[in-house]
């Protein structure tokens, strides 16, 4: 009878003793995993915050030519659009501005163009005279909400004071083609794209234009630096920095509009 009393005693605390190695255990578990989480919450900050730090420069500020020339190389490769508006873009445009109720032209996203260099463009985009070489560009139409809820057309100030649609060439990472209205729509695969400028920063509804899967870029910069092409961007010219969103504020790159003399 004593020595039963004893195995039972003993296996009381030994019992107990696996029981609290067991609450050890589980709370060191419960801490372990707390800090993982709040590390990878930490290291995912971090990464975010030096992702967008590669756009500071570039939210509502004005930078020179040469600063838009370094972000065209630094972003070279990455998902990240560069929009780019040149005074001499602007200049050789084809539509005319009209007034502050115009609206995008469905013909200014839908059709697709080659070259330049032996006339004007099939949905006559710029006049004859511009110059860009063998270039086939993709544009932004950049639009902005009026008083009635609507989205209409920017102006942008050609040199002789006329105006014109504030319209941007796409380099690096292209966005989706759009409809007029900037909506990401089927039978728009080889158009253009419409943007949205909404209190400093342009907004894009849709996202990167893509290829069996992978992303499509255009990386030819060479005519941005040659002079008496359309699209170079002058070292020394001003030019107008603002970062472009996606709908949940998600960066998609920047914008860059040359500052009239």
């Amino acid at each position: 009878m004593g020595e039963e009393s004893v195995k039972g005693a003993n296996l009381g605390v030994i019992l107990i003793i696996f029981a609290s190695i067991l609450a050890l255990g589980l709370i060191v578990f419960m801490l372990a995993r707390n800090m993982a989480n709040t590390g990878l919450t930490n290291v995912s900050e971090k990464l975010q915050a030096a992702e967008e730090s590669e756009f500071t420069d570039f939210d509502g500020s004005v930078v020179v030519g040469q600063r838009v020339h370094a972000a065209l190389h630094g972003f070279k490769g990455k998902k990240v659009a560069v929009l780019i508006a040149t005074q001499g873009f602007i200049d050789k445009l084809a539509p005319d501005w009209v007034n502050e109720s115009q609206q995008v032209q469905s013909g200014w996203v839908a059709a697709d163009f080659a070259s330049v260099s032996k006339g004007a463009t099939a949905d006559k985009l710029l006049i004859n005279t511009a110059n860009l070489g063998n270039h086939k560009i993709k544009v932004a139409y950049a639009t902005a909400k009026g008083t009635d809820n609507n989205y209409y057309v920017m102006r942008a100030d050609t040199s002789s004071r006329s105006k014109k649609p504030l319209t941007f060439i796409q380099y690096n990472a292209l966005l989706e083609p759009t409809n007029e209205k900037g909506n990401v729509a089927a039978g728009q695969v080889g158009g253009h794209t419409v943007i949205k400028y909404d209190n400093g920063t342009y907004i894009f509804d849709g996202a990167f234009r893509t290829e069996d899967g992978k992303v499509v870029f255009d990386l030819e910069f060479a005519n941005l630096s040659k002079t008496g092409r359309t699209e170079m961007v002058p070292g020394a010219a001003r030019f107008h920095a603002n970062l472009l969103k996606d709908a949940n504020g998600v960066i998609l790159g920047v914008v860059f509009q040359q500052v009239g003399n």
